[in-house]
């Protein structure tokens, strides 16, 4: 029974932990796609040979698509992190964060394979394997997430 109790509180802990670096890691990823747009604002927004106004209308529709996808990013993280801390507290929470945890999870795994073209260019490797570290560190999270929401029900006898 004691065993049960620290093993309990363990996952409880865990699963805080894991919901806080959930939050964390939603603002990183709109502070990441900030960056790169600023840093590649050339590339993205390359409005050559047209008027003015319609350049105009293109950056604004670009930074509209932007502000709400980063909406959408954070909502999606704090639905995530605030359900999986209020879970480990015991305090009433939404089921569904353990799904969207679920799909984000395996969104992350399946997005590695597009680090296979950026590994080859020699001049980016070092930001790509940054890129790599971090969206390993998002997976390992998102894991901690679902198998801590798992032993917390299985302790407690949920179904």
């Amino acid at each position: 029974m004691n065993t049960e109790k620290a093993e309990l509180r363990r996952y409880e802990d865990d699963l805080n932990v894991s919901g806080t670096g959930v939050i964390i890691l939603g603002a990183w990823s709109i502070i990441r796609v900030l960056i790169e747009l600023f840093m590649n604002t050339k590339e993205y927004l390359n409005f050559d040979g047209e008027d003015p106004d319609s350049a105009m209308m293109g950056m604004v529709l670009v930074i509209a698509i932007i502000v709400v996808v980063s909406f959408v990013i954070m909502k999606i993280h704090l639905y995530i992190g605030l359900n999986a801390m209020r879970a480990a507290k015991g305090r009433e929470h939404k089921e569904g964060y353990f799904v969207a945890a679920i799909i984000i999870a395996v969104l992350s795994v399946l997005s590695l394979a597009t680090y296979a073209e950026d590994l080859q260019d020699l001049d980016k490797i070092d930001t790509t394997l940054a890129s790599i570290l971090v969206d390993i560190t998002t997976i390992y999270i998102f894991i901690v997430v679902i198998v801590s929401s798992i032993r917390i029900k299985k302790i407690k006898g949920e179904s």
